[in-house]
């Protein structure tokens, strides 16, 4: 009976935490758990944050195995790091298809004798030719040395 009013007695302490100004938790010389809002003389109290919410312990959990639930804040940044990840990925599949489609480009300069200036019919001059040899080196370069 004195356990289950002390439990009730703490419970009603934390509930009202917001009216105290501090919580005091230490164990008296039966053994019992107590709070109280003035530490007790001669006595080791631990001050206790009753305003912070903090999340429940299973009971049933082996010690040291107890696990918490996700905050809300932790649920975003798993969400968001998720989504990271998946961003990152395409992100490199898209530059080694641009890397590869670089490779192509300058294969194509340097195995053809003439080439067409693009948008027109037109063939493009030596200078030109080299101009755009030099231009997809680069691109090979900025796509595939990363």
């Amino acid at each position: 009976m004195k356990s289950l009013s002390l439990v009730v007695m703490s419970v009603a302490f934390l509930l009202s935490a917001p009216a105290m100004a501090e919580v005091y938790k230490y164990v008296d010389a039966n053994g019992k758990v107590v709070f109280s809002d003035q530490p007790p003389p001669g006595a080791k109290a631990k001050s206790v944050n009753v305003r912070a919410t903090q999340p429940a312990i299973q009971a049933s959990a082996p010690a040291g195995k107890a696990k918490t639930p996700l905050s809300e804040t932790d649920k975003k940044n798993a969400e968001i790091d998720a989504e990271n990840a998946k961003i990152n990925e395409k992100n490199k599949k898209t530059a080694q298809q641009n890397c590869k489609n670089a490779q192509d480009n300058l294969a194509g300069l340097q195995k053809n004798g003439r080439v067409y200036v693009p948008g027109s019919n037109n063939l493009a001059s030596d200078a030109q030719r080299q101009a755009y040899i030099q231009e997809a080196q680069k691109n090979v370069q900025s796509w595939c040395n990363q």
